[in-house]
């Protein structure tokens, strides 16, 4: 029953963790110029965009309505190779992925989980270099979308 109680604990803690670890930064643009300012800051530095995904369009699609939501997911192998082969389970939040959504007031956020923070629940060490890669492009491409 203890090591029930521990490991739901545990559960409890690192999910916790992970939420309180996401990055909002506030961006000077409408979603759709702050996804092409990153679009073309990540094919500018030699990385690759695999997709974008539109929530607003999906939602259009079945009558529904929601403000711009999108999210775009991008990367380079080169990175994640080397964290994948320390800790293949990481692959659950490669290729990076930043979130554009406007709110309520109409301000644009972009959003990202900390890989610093994710990393340990898949094996790596939070100051593994393939991880602060990770974040290093994170924060340098949000900063580029963003106007910051």
């Amino acid at each position: 029953m203890k090591t029930m109680i521990t490991l739901a604990f545990i559960a409890a803690t690192t999910a916790g963790t992970a939420m309180a670890e996401r990055i909002n930064v506030a961006s000077n643009a409408s979603v759709a110029q702050s996804v092409q300012r990153l679009v073309d800051a990540v094919e500018g530095a030699g990385a690759r965009v695999f997709t974008t995904v539109d929530f607003a369009k999906g939602s259009a699609s079945v009558g529904e309505t929601l403000r711009p939501t999108t999210v775009v997911i991008f990367g380079s192998p080169k990175i994640g190779a080397k964290a994948l082969q320390q800790g293949q389970t990481m692959a659950l939040n490669l290729p990076l992925r930043i979130l554009f959504f406007e709110d309520a007031n109409g301000q644009t956020w972009a959003i990202y989980d900390d890989p610093t923070a994710i990393a340990p629940s898949h094996g790596l060490a939070a100051d593994h270099p393939a991880v602060l890669a990770m974040k290093g492009a994170l924060e340098r491409f949000s900063a580029v979308a963003t106007g910051k």
